[in-house]
């Protein structure tokens, strides 16, 4: 069972792009808006929030560090507020496949005390990524830069670490400092809120501000956690600023500020159904859309940016209305002789060739053999229908995993098995259970 409070070390790579075009490059790249434009084919469909929204591309100059823009697509009144806390996102491929999942931070968080002037002179972000995926990225970020005005570079003395806190106090504290400091209208705001955040010492401690370069809440889940980027390690190092120094006297009266390990991210993500490209690293060749792992209710798409790579199918898509899968969280219950431990046994790269079918297997159908007039070429056999998994395992997490179903199969039976391999040959089978988080919109 996982730490129900704590920070922890994960492991990302972040890496940093800037210069004059740098905003406009990553609104090409991201399902995230960075652009103050809205862009609609039909101008009689613009709605009065629409109209409100035109006012953007006066406030906002993108060819200077204006922060970020934040928007929820469930949000009825759609209001798009400008801050400098970091935003979820994707990338795409250009057939609409996700190649990763990200935060953007704006660099820098703040300016308390002048610290970064210098950063502050031009568009300035820092991209957050899983480590194994590092490379495959800079890669494509360079193959998209063309002549655009932009410098990439990864950066090894950057640091990532995730707070979260499961009591009801901590929830209530995020959404307070969210609504006072983090939902601002325009840059000029939200950079003097930013600084206002670090000089109350609402959350760290003033003396290492200089050293707090990115931060953002996580609302994949709202209110999920904290991320913070440091560019010295946390820890009791000589070098590093100790954990006990990081967070303020005023935060630390009010909530545990412990270290754990990121296993206990890992797992609380899996027990929240809170899906990472990350979990299917192991797995080669896997494909997915970025509906299928739920990008619409992560806070992690805009839906009239404009242009971006794999825009087309995505919004086409979501118009559309036809989203027919989606990863689920799964839980594994003991079935027979077999036990969930049988599961972690399987390598990563096979879970999802398992075959996954209902627990009760509806009433067998008389064979139809298919009675139709003799072949001409002689006798033929009677071919049965293939058996077919009903969902595919993506990872799995102690007896939790993340699985791959059809909606409407979820919506007729949640309780399946899953076959796993049997050194004696024998079929042996592991429960699973297919839950719908409670944070999904209904």
């Amino acid at each position: 069972m996982f730490s129900q409070v704590g920070i922890a070390k994960i492991n990302k790579s972040l890496i940093r792009i800037r210069g004059q075009d740098a905003t406009k490059f990553l609104n090409g790249l991201l399902t995230s808006r960075l652009l103050p434009n809205i862009v609609k084919k039909k101008q009689h469909t613009i709605s009065e929030s629409e109209n409100r929204h035109a006012d953007l591309q006066n406030i906002i100059d993108i060819h200077k560090n204006y922060g970020s823009m934040h928007e929820d697509i469930y949000d009825p009144d759609n209001i798009i507020t400008v801050s400098r806390d970091g935003i979820n996102s994707m990338i795409l491929n250009s057939k609409g496949r996700v190649v990763t999942d990200c935060f953007l931070y704006s660099n820098p968080l703040h300016n308390y005390n002048n610290e970064f002037e210098k950063e502050l002179q031009e568009p300035n972000y820092l991209l957050e990524i899983d480590s194994y995926n590092v490379s495959k990225l800079l890669m494509m970020l360079k193959l998209h830069k063309l002549s655009a005005e932009v410098d990439i570079k990864q950066d090894p003395e950057l640091h990532s670490y995730y707070y979260y806190n499961d009591t009801e106090k901590f929830d209530n504290w995020l959404e307070n400092i969210q609504h006072e400091y983090f939902k601002t209208m325009n840059p000029i705001d939200a950079l003097q809120s930013s600084n206002s955040f670090i000089k109350n010492e609402i959350l760290f401690n003033k003396n290492y501000a200089r050293h707090i370069i990115g931060f953002a809440i996580d609302n994949r889940i709202p209110n999920f956690g904290i991320k913070i980027i440091t560019d010295k390690k946390v820890g009791e190092g000589q070098d590093g600023i100790p954990l006990s120094d990081l967070f303020s006297e005023k935060f630390k009266g009010q909530f545990k500020t412990n270290e754990i390990s990121e296993a206990n991210v890992t797992e609380r993500r899996f027990q929240n159904g809170l899906f990472e490209i990350r979990d299917v690293s192991k797995v080669k060749d896997v494909s997915l859309l970025p509906f299928e792992c739920n990008l619409d209710y992560i806070n992690g798409l805009s839906l009239d940016k404009g242009c971006y790579v794999g825009q087309e199918l995505t919004i086409r898509t979501f118009n559309n209305g036809i989203i027919r899968k989606r990863i689920f969280p799964i839980q594994f219950f003991k079935l027979g002789d077999a036990d969930t431990v049988d599961i972690k046994n399987v390598p990563a790269g096979m879970l999802p060739k398992l075959d996954v079918t209902p627990l009760q297997e509806p009433e067998e159908k008389q064979e139809e053999s298919t009675q139709s007039a003799p072949s001409p070429f002689g006798s033929s056999k009677t071919v049965r229908k293939r058996n077919h998994s009903y969902g595919r395992i993506l990872s799995i997490e102690n007896k939790l995993g993340l699985a791959l179903f059809s909606i409407s199969d979820i919506e007729k039976n949640p309780i399946y098995k899953v076959q796993v391999p049997s050194l004696d040959d024998k079929s042996k089978y592991i429960g699973v259970e297919v839950m719908i988080p409670d944070w999904w919109p209904n």
